[in-house]
C-alpha cells in the first residue's frame, strides 16, 4: 500500500514574479549563462533559498500530535542545510498569514499534498497557504509525505522529472489511468509526471531513481515492466545535494 494520491506542484501564475523573488532572495538562483532577454531566463532559475537565512515556518494548529509529526519530518532535512527554521501557529482566521512557508492541514483528507517551490511561496497571496499536508498523521506514510512536500519547499523538483531519468512511460495508458484514479487532466500529469527538457543555461546532478523526491512508479504505468517502489527516507545523493544548495 502507498499515499492514496500523488502531489502536485504549484507553479508560479507569474512566471517574471517567480524569477524576481528568487533572484532577490538568493543571487545564486540566477542562470548559469544570463540571457540578455529576461523572459529567455526565468524558466532556468532555481529557487532556493538564502543559505543562513531563518524560515520561518507557520503550522496550522489541529492538535499538538499532529503538530509534532509535521515538525519531525521536516527536521528530518535541518542536518543536511544551512538554513535555520522556526515553527509558528498558523492563525485560525481570514487575517493576512505569518510565515515564509505556510502549512495548512487536513488529517481527514485523502493523502493529498502540494507544496510551492522554494522561493515561489514568496509570491504567494498573504492569505493563502503554501503548502497543503492531506494525509492522517497516524499513517505510516505522513512522515514520507512530509519531508517530500518540504523537499519541494526548498526547491527541489521531482526526481522522476529529471532530464535523464528514461522512464519508459505508457503515456496514453497513463493518461487514462491518471484520469481514472486522480481526476487529473492531460496537463496535470504532463506537468507532474513525464521529464523536462534539458535547460542549457542550468546544471544538473546525476538522476537518482531512489531520491525521497521520485514518485513510485507502477508498471502498469510503463511499457516493458519498469517500476520504481516508494522511496520513503533521503538517499545518500537526496542528502548531498541539499549541502550543496545549502552550504555550511
Amino acid at each position: 500500500m502507498t499515499p492514496t494520491r500523488p502531489c502536485i506542484i504549484e507553479h508560479p501564475a507569474d512566471i517574471l514574479a517567480s524569477y524576481d523573488a528568487a533572484i532577490t532572495e538568493n543571487p545564486a538562483n540566477a542562470p548559469l549563462t544570463p540571457s540578455n532577454r529576461k523572459k529567455r531566463s526565468v524558466g532556468t532559475h532555481t529557487k532556493y533559498w538564502k543559505p543562513g537565512r531563518t524560515l520561518k515556518i507557520a503550522i496550522a494548529d489541529f492538535g499538538d500530535e499532529l503538530v509534532q509529526a509535521v515538525k519531525d519530518g521536516i527536521n528530518t532535512w535541518q542536518p543536511h542545510v544551512n538554513l535555520h527554521f522556526h515553527f509558528i501557529e498558523l492563525p485560525d482566521n481570514d487575517e493576512l498569514y505569518e510565515g515564509d512557508i505556510r502549512i495548512n492541514l487536513s488529517p481527514l483528507s485523502d493523502g493529498t499534498g502540494s507544496s510551492h517551490i522554494g522561493t515561489d511561496a514568496l509570491n504567494a497571496r498573504p492569505h493563502h497557504t503554501t503548502m497543503t499536508l492531506g494525509t492522517d498523521h497516524t499513517s505510516s506514510y505522513f512522515k514520507y509525505t512530509v519531508i517530500h512536500e518540504f523537499g519541494h519547499a526548498l526547491g527541489l523538483m521531482h526526481e522522476h522529472q529529471h532530464p535523464d531519468a528514461n522512464i519508459p512511460w505508457n503515456k496514453e495508458k497513463t493518461y487514462t489511468l491518471y484520469k481514472l484514479k486522480f481526476g487529473w487532466s492531460k496537463a496535470l500529469v504532463d506537468a507532474n509526471l513525464f521529464p523536462v527538457d534539458r535547460q542549457s543555461q542550468q546544471s544538473y546532478t546525476p538522476y537518482d531513481r531512489h531520491s525521497v523526491m521520485h514518485y513510485p512508479v507502477s508498471s502498469d504505468y510503463t511499457l516493458g515492466g519498469w517500476e520504481q517502489t516508494l522511496n520513503t527516507r533521503l538517499s545518500a545523493a537526496d542528502i548531498a545535494f541539499a549541502q550543496k544548495i545549502y552550504p555550511k
